[in-house]
């Protein structure tokens, strides 16, 4: 809780929205990028505390948001093949899909692997010349 705390603290989120207003001489436009920070702006009412200035632009959202449910269930059954290695970032193997997430299928057996870029997947591809290495991602 002690991280969270601070957030909830009403003089300091009275402060920081007034530090906002201030550094606003002029219309701004900000986009959110991520379906989870729109979310949370609205459920938090965020945007009722920012000046008239600043406008807040939704914008196409993140890959993990944007990502169709046939993908992701093609993703998941590409995993399954026993010639396949599937590569993806962290945040894509927790996204639900029909059939579940690449972590259900990593634990039926597929070969599923965290990169932190699609280079990593390459490097794969190049130590494991016998796999079919798919590198997943939208965006």
């Amino acid at each position: 809780m002690r991280y969270v705390a601070p957030f909830r603290d009403r003089a300091r989120i009275r402060e920081v929205a007034a530090r906002i207003a201030a550094a606003c001489t002029r219309p701004w436009r900000v986009m959110e990028v991520c379906g989870g920070q729109t979310h949370a702006i609205a459920r938090h009412a965020i945007d009722a505390l920012l000046p008239a200035q600043l406008e807040l632009i939704h914008g196409p959202g993140c890959p993990v948001c944007v990502t169709p449910l046939a993908v992701l269930g093609a993703a998941f059954e590409l995993s399954l093949r026993s010639e396949v290695t599937l590569c993806s970032f962290g945040d894509m193997l927790r996204v639900p899909g029909p059939r579940g997430d690449l972590l259900a299928a990593r634990a039926l057996g597929a070969d599923v692997r965290v990169v932190l870029s699609p280079l990593d997947a390459v490097e794969v591809a190049r130590r494991c010349p016998e796999r079919q290495v798919v590198f997943f991602a939208v965006g």
